[in-house]
Formats: structure tokens, C-alpha cells, sequence
């Protein structure tokens, strides 16, 4: 008579016959070696299936959405945006590629509302007062990346030019012309960087450092240098160019696009020029008070929408054409 070679033993309740045993090795398992690829792959499943776990119930818009900020919106049933208004193309009178993007954010935040916007007027000066003393939540108006706020992705790139009355002067570069600014504007700033920038002289190297060897003194023969007037205003800076006292004057596109193209009786001026030497560029973006730095997070995902739905691309159109 056969016997059964799966038969558990009559020696233990638990006793396996070696047959059996066999084939229980040949299972998959997850203890040393030969389990090492095992634990791995269960290892990283179930770290997928934490991330769509957290994903689902953490995703940052629903996170956002739920935020202070957000429910402080809701409740007064209205976002209010600084805006200005006095930017051709930008936001005029209420009407604009900012006002356009107000009202967008707007209706992200307050999605049923039928008035979800009130609009404030404001400047590049009474921008921080208003978001620190809660008259607005947010500001579209113009403004570049700082550390004094929340910012959101740049909606609109500009650049810096020099704008000059001479034809003559529009091919020569700053070095060989007397050059108008304003430093307390973001244009200002791009400028004062880029006049370090032309004129900085060798550093002394690191040898130099140790052995304490003064820093090279530039040759005043080839030198290069940039005669810059400062200007409290863009009257005065206005002014100062039609009177000959400066050749060129530093202006965003934005501001060129007001005083000389959109409303010329601002300047006084029928024809002008724009030299060849960009100075360099400015991001405008959406600011938020850093107490509040929901709103910049949810401008994010809204520019980024916009940018890849061709949505913003078509505002600019419809506003432009901008330089």
C-alpha cells in the first residue's frame, strides 16, 4: 500500500512531511536574500499607494481652497484687487490685461458668484500699505518679485529701454550718453544693476586674497563709465529729456507705452526713439502679504492655466500690441 506523501505526521499536530516542505521553499518569500527583490517591489507599491492616498485627501488646490485666506474671501463674498489705473493696456480705467486677470482669479476663488471682484485703486507706492492694512488681498498693478511679499509666477515680461529724442543717439550705447533714471522704480533698479554690471573691474583672485594684494586699479584710459541723473518723477525725467538736459532716459516698456505711444500729450512728444541697448527685463507678478501667501499659490495655478491654454497669450493680444 502507497503511502501519502502529503500525510501530516502522527509524531505533532503540526508536523509537515519533507515533500510538503518542498514545496512551500519553492513559494516566493520575503526573508533574506532571495526575498530582497520582493521586499523592494512591495516596499515601493505601497509607497504609490501612499502618494495617491495623500494626493487624494492633501492635493495642494484643495488644500489651498480651503485655506483662511480663502474662507475670509468667501465669507465677504468678494476678492478685492489692487489694480491701477492708469496703465494703457494693462489696466485703465478698470479695463486691461491685469483687470482681465483680477476678475479670473476672482472667479477661481468665488467660482457661483455673480460680483465676485471689487477693484481699488492703487500705486507703486501705496501698494504695501494696502496689503498690509487688509484694503486689498491682492495686487495686480505692475508689480516685480520681492521679498517683502508673496509672489506668484510672472504673468507678463517687460522690458527695459532707453528712450531718446535724437536719432542720432539711437545706436550708441549707454557709456556714450548721459542717461535719466529713476531709482526708486523697478526699471531704476535693472538699470543701477546694469551700470555695475559695464563699469565693475577685475576682482583680485583668491591668490591676491592671501597675500593681500590691493585690487587692480582700472586705467582711466580704458575705463568704462556711465554719466547717470537721478529723477525723483517721470515729469522731471520727461522734462529733462526734452530740454537736452540727459540723451536717453531708462523706461519700462509699460511706461514708454503710456507717456509716448497710448497718450503722447502726457510727454509733449510726437517722435521719439528706442536705442539699441536693451537694458534688461522686468517680471511683473500677482503679491500677496506674506500673512497671506495662499493667494499667491492659488495665482500660480491660474497663470500656470492660463499659459498653457493659450488664455494669457490671447489677453495679450487683445490688449497689445506690447513691446
Amino acid at each position: 500500500m502507497k503511502t501519502n506523501p502529503y500525510k501530516i505526521g502522527k509524531t505533532s499536530r503540526f508536523a509537515i512531511s519533507p515533500r510538503l516542505k518542498q514545496r512551500f521553499n519553492k513559494l516566493p518569500t520575503l526573508k533574506g536574500p532571495e526575498g530582497k527583490w520582493w521586499r523592494r517591489g512591495l516596499i515601493a507599491v505601497g509607497i504609490v499607494l501612499l502618494a495617491l492616498i495623500l494626493y487624494h485627501f492633501l492635493k495642494p488646490e484643495t488644500s489651498l481652497m480651503s485655506s483662511v485666506e480663502v474662507r475670509r474671501v468667501e465669507s465677504r463674498g468678494m476678492l478685492t484687487v489692487g489694480v491701477r489705473y492708469d496703465m494703457p493696456g494693462f489696466c485703465e480705467n478698470g479695463e486691461g490685461l491685469e483687470a482681465e486677470l483680477a476678475m479670473l482669479l476672482a472667479k477661481k476663488l468665488l467660482p457661483d458668484s455673480d460680483d465676485p471682484l471689487k477693484l481699488v485703486e492703487c500705486t507703486s507706492k501705496t501698494v504695501s500699505t494696502k496689503l498690509k492694512d487688509g484694503s486689498i488681498d491682492v495686487a495686480i498693478a505692475l508689480q516685480t518679485a520681492s521679498s517683502s511679499y508673496a509672489c506668484s509666477y510672472s504673468y507678463f515680461t517687460d522690458k527695459v529701454y532707453l528712450v531718446t529724442l535724437d536719432r542720432a543717439n539711437k545706436a550708441k550705447t549707454p557709456p556714450e550718453m548721459r542717461i535719466g533714471y529713476i531709482p526708486e522704480t523697478a526699471a531704476g533698479s535693472v538699470f543701477s544693476a546694469y551700470v555695475l554690471r559695464v563699469t565693475s573691474t577685475a576682482e583680485r583672485t583668491i591668490v591676491d586674497k592671501i597675500l593681500g594684494r590691493p585690487a587692480p586699479t582700472p586705467d582711466p584710459a580704458t575705463a568704462v563709465t556711465v554719466d547717470a541723473v537721478k529723477y525723483g518723477s517721470f515729469d522731471e525725467l520727461i522734462v529733462a529729456l526734452k530740454s537736452g538736459q540727459i540723451d536717453a532716459a531708462v523706461m519700462a516698456g509699460a511706461y514708454v507705452r503710456k507717456y509716448f505711444d497710448a497718450e503722447p500729450e502726457l510727454s509733449g512728444v510726437s517722435e521719439y526713439y528706442i536705442c539699441d541697448t536693451v537694458i534688461g527685463s522686468l517680471d511683473y507678478c500677482i503679491v500677496a502679504s506674506k500673512d497671506n501667501p495662499a493667494f499667491a499659490s492659488i495665482a500660480d495655478m491660474l497663470i500656470y492655466k492660463l499659459n498653457e491654454d493659450e488664455t494669457l497669450k490671447e489677453l495679450r493680444v487683445k490688449y497689445g500690441p506690447f513691446r
